[in-house]
This record gives C-alpha cells, structure tokens and sequence, in this order.
C-alpha cells in the first residue's frame, strides 16, 4: 500500500484509489475485486493493469489482503490552475516587427524564437500527423478553429463526446484548452497562427475545474489509451498531477518516472510510438518542483522562457528523484499571445509552462511530419542537437530551446564518410552524409574546408559544392598533416558545420618491398627484383612515374639510373657483383612534384659456390639491440675462402676476449670453404643461430654497455670489425 494511503486506513470518508492488479489475475477479476469491497469502479487502465475506484477508506485493511491486488496507490488530483494568473486582456493591433511577421500579428514571437518561420514558408505545418491534447475543454465552434480537421473528441468527466462548455460547467472551464489548441491549431491571418495548423487532431476534456471535484489522474490515463487507440503520433498535455485526497502529495523522491501513473502511462505511450509532451509545471524557481508526468524518462518535459531566451523564474526545476536532467527543453512560455474565448476582446497574453508544451509539441509534429520513421527518441534527439543549451545541459532547462527548422532539416548533422582514419591517396576524395535531409530543405550548399591544422589557420582548400563528394586535385606531400570540416546551408542560410575529422597525415608516395630491411638483405640472383608501392592518385595529376637509382654502399657511385618508369617494379638489364653492398631509390614524380625514398639498408647478391675471398661482414643490426628492428641479437657473418683452422671472438676494447663463437659447441675450428652466418636456405635477413651473439660473456654473464670488437682468424688472414652493444635493459 502507498504510503499516502496509510494515514486514510479506519477513517470514515470516501477516498479514489489506484487498485494495481497481479500478473496473474485478468483485469475483469481486478474490477470484480473492487466492486466485492463495495467501492465504485471509475476507470479500468489496459496498459497500467490497474482500476481506479471510489472506495470507503475503512475498506482498504480487507484490501490489501486480497491476492487479486498488488499495489494500492490513491488517484492523485490537480489542486489550482496549472499556470500563473497573470493573463492580461490583448487587442490585437497588428505592427509586425518584421514583413514576416505580418500574417502572424502578435503570435510571431514563438515562430521566430523556435526557429519555425522556414518551415511554414515551405508548407511544413503537420499535414498528415495527429495531434491529441489534454485539457480543460476546448471551444470546437470558434471562428479560429474554422476548417481544422478534428478527428474525434471526447469528454472524460462527464463522458460524452462534448468537449466544450456546457450548462453543467462553469463559465471558463474550456477557457484554459482552447488557449492550449489555439497555439497548435488557430488560424486568423494577421492575429494568430497556430504551429501546426494542418495535422488532425484527438481533443480530451480531462480537468473539471470545478471547486466541488477536482481533476483525477485516471482521467488522464484514460485519455492517453484512447489517443493512442485513435492513432495519436504527439500528444500535449499542460496538466499535472501531484496533490491527492488525503492532503498528501507525491513527494520529490517520488518524481523517478516510475511512481506516478500518470507518468507510467505517458511513458507506455512513447514506448507505443506516440511523442509526449508535458509541463514541467510552474513550481520554480526552487530546484525538484516538477509535476507529474514531467519526470517520465521519455516524455519532453517543457519549461518556459520569455521572449528574449532568459528562463522565467516559475518555471519548474529538476533533476528527477534518481538524477536524470530535466525539463528536457525550454520554449516561450511568458506573454504569450493565445485566443481566449472568455475575454471580450477575444485575446490574452498567458504565462506558464501550460503554453510552452504546446509549442514544443507543434515543433514536434513538424519534424515527424517530415521523418515519419522516426521514433520519438530519434525526435528528441534531433532537437537537443541544436537547442540553445546542448553544451552544457542542466536541471533549469534542460537541453534549452530547440531550433526547430535545423532539427527539421538536419536531423542527424553532418557526417563526414571519408577519409575516415588515414589516408591512402595522395589526391583523396572526401565524402560526407547528411542522414535523413528531407525534400524540402533543397537546394543544399557545401561548404568544404581542408586545413594543415585543426585551428583552421593554415587552409589548404576552401570551396564549395552542391555535391556530397569532392576529389582533391592538388597532391599532398608526403606526411602532409590534414583535417577537414563540412558546413551544409540550406537556400535560406541556415547553416550546420560537421564535427572536424581527426588530424591525418598523406601518405608516403613510395613504400620500398624487396630487397629492402634494416639489418640488411642477402639475394641470390644477379638481377635483383626491385618491388615498391604507391598510394592512389587521381588522373590527373597522376599517374606516377618512377626513377630507380641503385648505388654502392661502399663509395657512393652509381651502378643503375634508370628514369621514367610506369610500373612498380624493376629488373636491372645487367648483372651487380657478388659479395658488394649496394643501396637503392625510388623517385616518384606528379608533374613538377616528386619524392625520393631510400632503402632502408644495404643488400648484396651471394651464390652457392665457394666464396672467391675471405670477408668479415658487419654484423648486424649495429648497435644492438635494436628496437626498431625487434633485435635484442647481433648476426655475424663471414665468407671463407679456404679451409682451414678458424677463430672468431669477441673482444673487449682492451683486446681481452669475452666471447668465443669459433671454435664453439657446434661449430670446429677447422672449416670448410663456404657462406657462414646465414640460417639454411640463405633467406634475406637470416641468422645462423650458431653465429649470433647476445651480449653475453663465456660465462653467461652480461656484459656492459660499450664497444666491442668481432676478430675473424684464418688461413688467409686476419679480419675485424666493431660492435656497439648498447645494454642489456636498452
């Protein structure tokens, strides 16, 4: 049982409980259950599995014994107006700020604080979508309601399809309503035009403003089934609920979108498609003074500002009892300009967050009219995109006014397709999307800009285009650094700009293959295959062309130029020598641009047969260990010409020896001629694992950082060449 219920347990009155059905039980034995306890049914909710009643407070004890029933709650009502009573009399003289403004009179100051003007302008006004609003009734017969398409209407307090005043209410009882529908739906040329004067509309007459029987949320809940029945796609309701028949009220802790029924059922309603919009309620300026169902997690919860976009000090306040930012978003809700049927000029300036829902549901029903697809949380989405306060957002005013045309036009922004990460031309095609533009913001403007930095100081192109793709003629350097931005403007010169892409650099014009590593490259065949790539490149500028250079490593002199290749690959026409270090290049031109790529080491051409001289190579890699190359090793290689007796060491830079690799554990001192150093087969970059050396003394000790010296002995000769080691934790 609710809380609020406990104090009305034993008391001798008549109280409207909320009697919430077990899963098991069928609504029918539900209602059965209320009527056995001798309370009146008011209303039975599909959705909440729940009936409403009046029921004698001493009848509550038997209740909450019964299996039928698993929550009781009492049935909240609205005490007062939902709004400030500031109303104030208007005559509508007409003196436009703007010629815009002239078929709007005084009501233009929402369409332009909104954003609404270029949607109007193109026929944009809810044709196609239906409406339902919930209110005090509303005044079907008057003349700025003339050719509105009123799809149905119904009267939940005296429960006939009669929404507006009748002999049993009082006088200004669809005053409130009609004032509501007027900002939606109103159409005097030069007086008031409603935002969407063009959808259909679902009219439920919820409050009965009489002081003898209050409104009551089952009302509301009532309304909201009914609506969605008759196919609702938005649904306003300036009403709130909070103070209940014992004196109790829902308490801020309450206020977490799950306690409320009002706010379970508009919250069930967005689930089904159909986009709420509530008051946030005219508590403020203390912090958690919503009303019910401002807190749903789904509803758009609406809080009022004035003309100028400062927050009017009522307007109620979050967060929710469980965090959660709300209102979601603000709209003029202070003198604004509405037909009043009770007052003799027929007109009032209103103030309340009752007249901002309104607002912020016409803005609604514009963008589903334009994206029937999209769901109410893709529509929430799109208005905090552009709202006033989408930066920082807080429990004032939530995300701010929304800019109904960009949410309209640009959805889901701009987004830039490609490139996305990197690069992989040197004349890349940059693409973006606008998701979701609809028909009517065409034509489109694309302002495309590309900037060497991400302040946008240093531009290296600036143009635009009606196209969603643009193909860089120029060519980039390599390791050009590279961001881009996309700013998209409709014919009116409303405009969105993308997010900046990360900074990316071009890629290299050539990449090296074969034979190319750092530690060097043994090949067998005397006409090498060179082997490089490129990156894309549009024609023109492209495409590439190619000069080959290979040079000795030795003295520097030029043993191939060959220029003006098409293909990204070269065999030389003549043989290199054996046993000679050389190193190659790559010249890649696009008119009068190029770039020149180096191998990275030496390579040198070996065979099968005995070696004609014996040679000591470098080891590699030197120093070691090499990070870059993932060595913590060295390799030592020798040729040997002649057999015979062999010794190679290690020495310390004082000539005492540290290491002893020949003789060794598999390896004798008397060899054989052959190519010594490389693993079987000769592959590139090999390593006899015999002949590689890890820093370690003869003992297995480390030994330190510091020059050392490989000694080759043989029959021919003695050979040397220095070792960088450069530590064992380098």
């Amino acid at each position: 049982m609710s809380r609020s219920l406990s104090p009305l347990v034993g008391r001798d009155t008549t109280v409207a409980v909320w009697f919430f059905g077990t899963r098991h039980r069928s609504l029918d034995e539900v209602a059965r259950a209320v009527e056995q306890l001798g309370a009146r049914v008011r209303r039975r909710s599909t959705w909440l599995h729940a009936v409403s009643a009046d029921v004698v407070a001493g009848a509550l004890v038997r209740a909450r014994s019964r299996p039928e029933f698993r929550h009781l709650q009492p049935v909240a009502r609205f005490r007062g107006r939902p709004e400030p009573d500031d109303e104030i009399a208007f005559a509508p003289a007409v003196s436009p700020a703007v010629a815009q403004d002239s078929a709007y009179g005084p009501s233009a100051m929402p369409f332009r604080q909104l954003n609404l003007f270029p949607l109007h302008g193109r026929s944009v006004r809810g044709a196609g979508i239906t409406i339902a609003i919930l209110d005090t009734g509303f005044e079907t017969t008057h003349p700025a309601f003339a050719g509105v398409r009123l799809l149905a209407q119904y009267d939940f307090v005296f429960n006939d399809s009669v929404v507006r005043n009748e002999t049993v209410d009082t006088p200004t009882a669809s005053r409130h309503g009609t004032e509501v529908w007027s900002l939606l739906a109103a159409n005097l040329p030069g007086q008031i035009v409603g935002v969407a004067r063009d959808a259909d509309y679902l009219l439920a007459k919820t409050e009965d403003i009489r002081s003898e029987t209050r409104v009551e949320e089952d009302n509301f809940v009532a309304a909201v089934e009914w609506a969605d029945s008759l196919g609702a796609h938005v649904l306003s309701s300036s009403l709130g609920y909070l103070v209940f028949d014992s004196g109790f009220s829902y308490a801020p802790g309450d206020m977490n979108g799950d306690v409320a029924v009002t706010t379970v059922i508009a919250d069930s309603a967005v689930a089904r498609g159909i986009a709420v919009v509530t008051a946030a309620g005219n508590g403020g300026p203390g912090f958690r003074t919503l009303i019910t169902p401002a807190d749903g997690d789904s509803v758009l919860a609406a809080g009022a500002e004035d003309s100028l976009g400062t927050l009017v000090g009522f307007s109620s306040r979050g967060p929710t009892a469980d965090g959660r930012l709300k209102p979601d978003f603000t709209a003029p809700g202070f003198a604004v300009f509405v037909v009043n049927p009770v007052e003799p000029t027929g007109f009032s300036r209103v103030a309340g967050t009752s007249f901002a829902t309104p607002l912020l549901a016409g803005s609604v029903a514009l963008l589903r009219e334009l994206h029937p697809t999209f769901t109410p949380i893709d529509i929430r989405a799109a208005l905090r995109r552009y709202a006033t306060n989408a930066t920082n957002p807080d429990s004032s005013r939530g995300w701010g006014r929304p800019d109904a045309t960009l949410s309209a036009f640009f959805p889901r922004g701009v987004e830039l397709a490609s490139p996305a990460d990197s690069l992989t031309s040197v004349t890349p095609v940059f693409g973006w999307t606008v998701p979701d533009l609809p028909v009517v913001a065409a034509p489109v403007t694309y302002r495309l800009r590309i900037a060497r930095d991400t302040a946008f100081a240093n531009v290296i192109l600036d143009t635009l285009t009606s196209s969603t793709t643009l193909t860089l003629q120029t060519p980039l350097p390599p390791g050009t650094p590279l961001t881009y931005r996309v700013t998209a403007t409709v014919a009116d010169s409303f405009s969105v700009a993308s997010t900046r892409s990360p900074l990316l650099a071009s890629p290299e014009w050539v990449t090296l293959l074969a034979p190319d590593s750092p530690a060097g490259v043994s090949v067998l065949e005397l006409r090498p295959t060179f082997r490089w790539s490129s990156p894309t490149v549009t024609d023109p500028p492209g495409p590439f062309t190619y000069d080959v250079r290979v040079v000795r490593a030795d003295d520097g002199s030029i043993e191939i130029d060959e220029p003006g290749l098409t293909v990204r690959q070269f065999v030389p026409d003549r043989d290199l020598d054996r046993n000679t270090p050389y190193r190659w290049s790559v010249t890649a031109r696009l008119g009068s641009d190029s770039a020149v790529v180096g191998s990275q080491g030496t390579f040198v051409i070996l065979d099968d047969s005995a070696p004609l001289a014996t040679l000591l190579f470098q080891n590699f890699p030197n120093p070691f260990p090499n990070r870059q190359v993932g060595s913590t090793t060295t390799c030592i290689w020798f040729d040997l010409a002649d057999a015979g007796e062999v010794r190679l060491d290690i020495l310390d830079i004082r000539g005492h020896v540290v290491r002893r690799m020949v003789p060794g554990t598999q390896l004798a001192n008397i060899l054989q001629p052959g190519r010594y150093g490389r693993s079987a087969g000769g592959a590139p970059s090999s390593c006899d694992p015999r002949l590689e050396w890890d820093g370690t003394a003869g003992d297995g000790s480390i030994v330190p950082r510091g020059i050392y010296v490989a000694r080759l002995v043989t029959p021919t000769g003695t050979f040397t060449r220095r070792i960088v080691f450069m530590g064992a934790g380098f």
